[in-house]
């Protein structure tokens, strides 16, 4: 399983694909092993996907460019090239607010592009799939105290590397949860900056897309670099690479490195999907 080489790719640190083996082959509690065996597949499952659809999503949005990238940057970039292809002038009034997720649509869709289209869907799609493992994390969490009671209520039959093991499958479910609120989290805080600053939120998007519009750029890493000579020296937050490829070659080869998980794959998995 690969890694990712970026050093802040979020607020909580570098974000690591993670696979953990606990051995089942013992005397003592082996029922009782194979069940956290189970749970620690989910938890590691479903957080190497999100983990992955992010990374994904931060390449097809040209978020990439971005030396330490976000959700933030993600929605941004997309507006830009929305904004471009409605000739500089995107406003609030071709923006519909909706109550569940991704809590906001393009009105006017059908004067984008099919790319442009593309891009929204996979924005759109990312954070309603990540909105929808609510349930799931809550059913995990419900199962974690069995992890726990299992390493201290037992711990002289079990192997200092399973009792590691477990741990770190606890910490692993504690980042998990921490991820998927810091993403949702910040990307309710964009959409409702939107929604609030609206003339000043729509006059930065549209200096890009206006940019963008008037030199004939359609796609949308150009786009995005083109916030670069705007951005002050000393906003480390939104740094970005000098060019295009620098950007996309430091995220493909994350990309290469990880894969996408089935967090279903396991009968188990599947119960708690159900829930």
């Amino acid at each position: 399983m690969g890694c990712s080489s970026v050093n802040s790719i979020n607020d909580e640190g570098p974000l690591r694909q993670q696979i953990i083996s606990l051995n089942v082959n013992t005397k003592h509690h082996k029922k009782e092993l194979i069940h956290a065996q189970y749970l620690i597949n989910l938890i590691t499952k479903l957080r190497n996907k999100i983990i992955y659809l992010y990374h994904k999503l931060i390449y097809i949005t040209g978020a990439c460019l971005f030396i330490t990238p976000n959700i933030t940057h993600c929605v941004k970039s997309v507006l830009y090239k929305i904004s471009s292809e409605l000739n500089g002038q995107l406003e609030l009034e071709s923006i519909d607010f909706i109550d569940d997720p991704p809590y906001f649509s393009i009105n006017k869709k059908v004067l984008l592009s099919d790319k442009a289209k593309e891009i929204l869907e996979e924005l759109f799609n990312f954070i309603i799939e990540l909105f929808s493992y609510k349930n799931m994390i809550k059913q995990i969490d419900k199962e974690t105290p069995g992890l726990l009671y299992l390493i201290f209520e037992n711990k002289e039959n079990i192997s200092d590397e399973n009792i590691n093991n477990i741990n770190k499958g606890i910490e692993l479910f504690k980042e998990l949860r921490k991820l998927r609120e810091s993403i949702m989290t910040r990307y309710k805080i964009e959409i409702r900056e939107m929604f609030s600053r609206k003339i000043a939120y729509f006059r930065e998007i549209n200096s890009i897309g206006e940019q963008a519009y008037k030199n004939d750029i359609h796609d949308i890493y150009e786009i995005t670099l083109l916030k670069r000579d705007s951005i002050k020296k000393d906003d480390e937050q939104n740094k970005m690479y000098k060019s295009v490829s620098d950007g996309k070659k430091n995220m493909e080869k994350i990309l290469n490195e990880e894969k996408l998980d089935d967090i279903l794959s396991d009968s188990i998995n599947k119960n708690f999907m159900n829930k």
